[in-house]
């Protein structure tokens, strides 16, 4: 019995042989037929089946091209002739009864998952596909040329090679799936089961479920997840303006923030995930998502992710990235701009009193956790302050004394003079004015925006609108401190150039002190001394203003959620679970937003392509 099977299975793989020859001579009619007949007398064999399927599969593409037709669309099988319609059925058949009898051969799984998706049946395509994920992760695989003549013909190979040659083949099918699935097929999809979901009644309930089964079907594709979420969100838009739609969103939350972690490439992802974090008055965290997804050096094509399909505009994939990130760093202003009208209302809150002082323990504990070297520099800061009462001084260029600290310029002047002798200064000081380098302190005025309340160890940040100009000049970095080491050697390196300048002056100094030229270049060494001054002076709350101002506004961000949350609260119409924000790719602009606040609320806004720079309350 067993040479009987064996002397079959040899007789039907020389005659696959043959068939397949006849196929790659281009004898197609004559392969068709001899492979139907192979097939039909020897349903249990993988190998007839297979190269049936093949052969069927050749045949049906010819005919589709032939009438220069378009795999996805949705009027292909109205238009398909009877001969295409055939050899498309053929296939599948041929490849599920081989699938069936050989279900561990990679080869056979991906291209029966191919026929079903000719069918335009994906959802079992996809099915197969991951049957076929689970075989090769299990190592059950079989060696393909046990059930595929294909292998007969290509030369020598081991078993191991062709089975890991075959998983590359898979692979590489499955991403042309996954593309069509996304690319092509889910766009039809969408226009569909947007429209429906716009009907309401039963034909939204429909277009809510087949959008859910999608997302579940294709985890892998972003516009499936965006689908389910854009209608979830459709029901929610013809409930009363008056009610509360936070559960509702917040479902739709866990969906999109789920896609923004599986799809971090995905700006049109990320747009939806801060529309929706903003509505929900998560501010900080759609401010987060924003300016992550605006750092993305090499982000999907939009279009190829986009809900509704077309809403990302641009003629190539630059020019709808460079559209997207124009919505998301609007969406940035946005934030701001909420942000400062609800600030007007509740400054005077007890929200509002919160924002506007933080302790030096706080903000310390805050840097401690993200910046050793800023919670250093508060440190240092405050200590300095202290003893000194002061926030300035004056620093040695000299790299040996590691920056030694002098409060005013008379103690910096003595310690060059004695600890670096150079006749540069005693040239210096026969020519420049006494006072400026006796005693001369910088003027602890010029940074008003904190203060230290040496009672309660407390920073005061009274000025809040000057928060907000800082954000609106660059909302897509927000507020940046320099880190003092830089500071400090940006400001040797500055100063030092200056000293080089006066140097150059002495040198070419005039003899003739009464000359026009010597009181000429007596005035630029002046001028230059002074320009050292000012430019070697370090303020800790040049470092301190922007680290407190930053914790200020993650605070503030904080603190309106509570503050909306308290009974009689008047909220602002467009941070109010808008979801026309959500589901709309452009937004409202700036100054839309700023045009539909209260009277009470003051807002300026001044605008210069769409690039808002200055915002007072």
């Amino acid at each position: 019995m067993a040479n009987h099977e064996a002397a079959e299975a040899a007789s039907i793989r020389n005659e696959a042989r043959e068939v397949l020859n006849l196929h790659y001579d281009g004898q197609h009619e004559a392969a068709v037929a001899r492979a139907v007949v192979l097939a039909a007398v020897h349903p249990g064999s993988a190998v007839a089946l297979n190269l049936a399927g093949l052969i069927h599969r050749h045949a049906f593409l010819v005919a589709r091209n032939d009438r220069g037709a378009h795999s996805d669309d949705e009027d292909d099988d109205e238009n398909a002739s009877a001969l295409e319609k055939y050899h498309r059925h053929a296939t599948l058949d041929a490849f599920s009864a081989a699938a069936r009898l050989a279900p561990g051969c990679v080869v056979t799984n991906t291209d029966h998952a191919d026929a079903l998706a000719d069918c335009r049946r994906f959802e079992d395509a996809q099915k197969e596909f991951l049957r076929m994920l689970d075989t090769v992760a299990n190592n059950d695989q079989a060696d393909p040329a046990l059930y595929n003549v294909v292998y007969d013909m290509s030369g020598d190979s081991s078993s191991k090679e062709r089975r890991r040659d075959a998983v590359k083949s898979a692979s590489i099918s499955m991403e042309r799936f996954a593309e069509r699935i996304n690319h092509r097929i889910l766009p039809l999809e969408a226009a569909k089961l947007l429209d429906a979901s716009n009907l309401g009644g039963p034909a939204a309930d429909e277009a809510r479920d087949r959008a859910k089964l999608l997302a579940e079907t294709y985890p892998y594709s972003p516009r499936a997840q965006l689908l389910r979420a854009y209608i979830d969100l459709a029901p929610v838009r013809a409930l009363d303006p008056a009610m509360d739609k936070k559960q509702l969103l917040r479902r739709a939350l866990t969906t999109v923030s789920q896609a923004a972690e599986n799809f971090d490439h995905s700006l049109m992802v990320a747009l939806f995930h801060a529309k929706l974090l903003f509505v929900l008055d998560n501010f900080d965290a759609a401010e987060r998502e924003c300016r992550r997804a605006v750092r993305i050096e090499t982000p999907n094509d939009p279009k190829w992710d986009d809900i509704p399909p077309m809403a990302a505009l641009g003629a190539d994939s630059d020019a709808r990235v460079s559209y997207v990130k124009k919505q998301l760093r609007v969406l940035l202003k946005q934030i701001i701009v909420v942000a400062a009208l609800y600030w007007s209302s509740m400054k005077n809150a007890l929200q509002g009193q919160r924002v506007v002082s933080v302790t030096v323990d706080t903000l310390q504990a805050h840097y401690d956790g993200i910046d050793k070297s800023a919670a250093k520099t508060i440190s240092d800061a405050t200590r300095f302050l202290k003893n000194q009462e002061s926030w300035s001084f004056w620093i040695c260029l000299n790299s040996r004394c590691d920056g030694k600290k002098f409060s005013d310029t008379s103690s910096l002047w003595q310690h060059t003079c004695s600890k670096h002798r150079d006749e540069l200064w005693g040239k210096l000081q026969s020519l420049i004015d006494p006072e400026y380098y006796e005693n001369s302190s910088q003027d602890d005025h010029s940074l008003v925006g904190i203060t230290l309340s040496r009672q309660s160890d407390t920073f005061l940040l009274p000025r809040v609108q000057d928060m907000f100009e800082s954000l609106l000049l660059s909302p897509s970095v927000g507020i940046q401190a320099e880190p003092f080491a830089e500071m400090r050697q940006r400001k040797c390196r500055e100063g030092s150039e200056i000293l080089g300048s006066i140097r150059e002056k002495l040198r070419m100094l005039p003899k003739d002190t009464l000359s026009t030229e010597f009181q000429e270049c007596c005035s630029g060494i002046d001028k230059l001394w002074l320009k050292f001054l000012q430019v070697t002076v370090v303020d800790y709350r040049e470092i301190i203003l922007p680290l407190a101002r930053s914790y200020q506004w993650i605070e503030l961000k904080k603190r309106i959620p509570f503050y909306l949350n308290h009974p009689g609260t008047r909220r602002i119409g467009i941070a109010d679970a808008n979801i026309d924000i959500i589901c709309g790719i452009s937004g409202q602009s700036v100054k839309e937003m700023a045009s539909t606040s209260s009277s009470q609320q003051s807002l300026t806004v001044s605008n210069k392509n769409n690039a808002d720079s200055h915002c007072a309350i």
